[in-house]
């Protein structure tokens, strides 16, 4: 096993993780329940061959992950090994919450402390909560008591939120969602590195995307068999983890033991630095490809689960996106079909019900780490598989999302042009820009924004503002003919679209004409700012480009 820093904590982790959220199940008595015999095994080989970093949480596996964690770790197993679990932060509404659920854990893990305890699944709104209920001084004083060794968070928001957690405290490690199709979502790239650079560990997780990248088109096939070098599409994923020099540790959610020996043999042949450009570029065209394949960015991890409703939410969605997958739509259709329609059927199929019985409550919206539009998407997907409609009728599929992202105030340098949109002429402006952004320093080279500003005078007029800049951390040195400026935090909704230009023009119809109209939770903000993000996923005239669209949204 190859191990690796824990950022600057004083122990080595092995490079692979075990997360305890994907074990084995089996029905008994009707019911889904753990292979417990199963789970235990895949633990203690997993020990046995070098694993000393374990991942668990208190919702897992409708509560039990912990428990059988806990047994897997006697007869001298708990000192072998790194436990990790989260604070669950979905159910603390008050700061005597803490100890309760930290006490509970303990004894289910059958264990007087935990290595690291993480608050589960930070995003604005439950850092709001840590800060109002002081849970940070909870967890100081719990690792003064020797309950917990070190402080952390997992995380699923944008990149600024993410920046705003990590300068608020010093951690002992995150864990954040990145692998080589997400690497600009969520935290990104650029909030991987701001962590390490803090000397806070960075632990990855659905560094497979839920398995998604283990179980590759046809298409995506063919590039890996002409690789000179021969991995496994899971072991591609996996590498380009490890790759990175700041990540200390890629949990991975395993299921059997086949998956345990074969990604532990990937541990072994994994490194930092040590995939070709070759392989990088090989990389990059299979992301490319995922992205265009996958409509809706479900990852199966069962956060939305039970639905009130009864709906199996991820199931609905992985049907869906096979549809593009396999290309077999009665085959789906049959599928989808298996599932219940009535509070009758779901009787005796119980949280196994079909898109149809959603009712729109919107409880799985905050539960979602993914930020996806849970009952919007389930209604398309009956559209599609129930009601039998065409995809491309129901779906752009030149475009993803919405994702929300709440974006926090930002000052950009570039250059401006007032006018009419449909006389722009952008052969102009962006070469300007290209000129001149040389010479700006403390820029963000890692993306381009065109921002458009509409005021009350310039849309009496039939126009708008357009700024074409780089983002900068500090305003100096300014060359003549170009602007600054600065907007204010702001909630966006955001969209990617794919492939050439030629679609843009449907694509803010679409948003403008129908998403917002008929969105029941937001509306557009009035004179913000929208903007689109040019970074090193767009090229003017592939079909594999990607361009984010940033639609100011504020709630109804």
């Amino acid at each position: 096993m190859k191990y690796r820093q824990m950022g600057s904590l004083d122990w080595e982790v092995s490079a692979l993780g075990f997360g305890c959220m994907r074990f084995l199940t089996k029905k008994v008595n009707g019911n889904e329940v753990v292979d417990e015999e199963n789970a235990i095994n895949m633990i203690r080989y997993a020990i046995d061959n070098g694993v000393n970093y374990f991942d668990t949480a208190f919702p897992y596996h409708s509560e039990m992950s912990e428990v059988i964690v806990g047994k897997a770790l006697q007869d001298g197993y708990r000192e072998k090994i790194k436990l990790v679990t989260k604070l669950p932060m979905g159910r603390v509404t008050k700061t005597e919450d803490f100890d309760k659920f930290l006490n509970i854990q303990l004894k289910k893990l059958q264990t007087e402390y935990v290595d690291i305890y993480l608050f589960h699944g930070l995003n604005k709104q439950t850092f709001k909560l840590v800060k109002k209920l002081d849970l940070i001084k909870k967890m100081e004083e719990a690792k003064a008591k020797g309950k917990i060794k070190g402080i952390g968070f997992s995380f699923h928001d944008s990149f600024d939120v993410f920046k705003e957690i990590i300068d608020y405290y010093n951690w002992d490690m995150s864990q954040i969602q990145w692998n080589f199709v997400d690497h600009n979502t969520q935290a990104t790239t650029k909030g991987l590195e701001y962590a390490v650079g803090k000397g806070i560990a960075v632990v990855v997780m659905e560094p497979i995307k839920g398995g998604k990248l283990a179980t590759p088109t046809k298409e995506i096939e063919e590039l890996i068999e002409r690789a000179p070098e021969k991995r496994t599409p899971a072991d591609w994923a996996l590498q380009y983890v490890w790759n990175h020099p700041g990540v200390s540790v890629v949990l991975s959610g395993m299921g059997s033991m086949q998956m345990v020996k074969e990604n532990i043999e990937s541990a072994n042949n994994s490194g930092i630095n040590t995939l070709s450009q070759e392989d990088l570029d090989l990389i990059s065209d299979m992301a490319i490809r995922y992205r265009k394949k996958s409509i809706i960015p479900c990852t199966f991890c069962l956060y939305c689960q039970p639905c009130p409703s009864g709906v199996n939410i991820p199931q609905n969605f992985r049907l869906l996106n096979e549809l593009l997958w396999i290309e077999n739509k009665e085959e789906q259709i049959a599928k989808y079909n298996t599932l219940a329609t009535s509070e009758e059927e779901l009787k005796t199929m119980e949280d196994e019900g079909n898109a149809s019985l959603c009712i729109k409550c919107g409880e799985c919206l905050e539960k979602c780490p993914q930020m996806i539009d849970i009952p919007t998407e389930l209604e398309k997907v009956h559209l599609v598989l129930g009601e039998k409609q065409e995809i491309s009728s129901v779906f752009k599929l030149f475009l993803r999302g919405p994702s929300f992202v709440d974006k926090e105030k930002f000052q950009v340098v570039g250059v401006d042009d007032i006018g009419k949109r449909e006389t722009r002429n952008p052969a102009t402006i962006w070469p300007k820009f290209q000129g001149l952004i040389t010479k700006v320093p403390h820029k963000d080279q890692s993306h381009a924004l065109a921002i458009s500003i509409i005021t009350k005078e310039l849309a009496e007029k039939g126009e708008n503002r357009f700024i074409v800049c780089n983002e900068v951390s500090k305003v100096e040195d300014v060359p003549e003919g170009m602007i600054t400026e600065t907007f204010p935090a702001q909630k966006y909704a955001v969209f990617t679209l794919i492939g050439k230009l030629n679609n843009l023009g449907e694509t803010y119809r679409y948003i403008i004409g129908d998403w917002l109209p008929n969105n029941p939770n937001y509306d557009r903000s009035p004179f913000a700012p929208e903007f689109e993000w040019y970074d090193q996923r767009f090229s003017l005239k592939s079909d594999y480009s990607e361009l984010d669209l940033y639609i100011p949204i504020q709630e109804k």
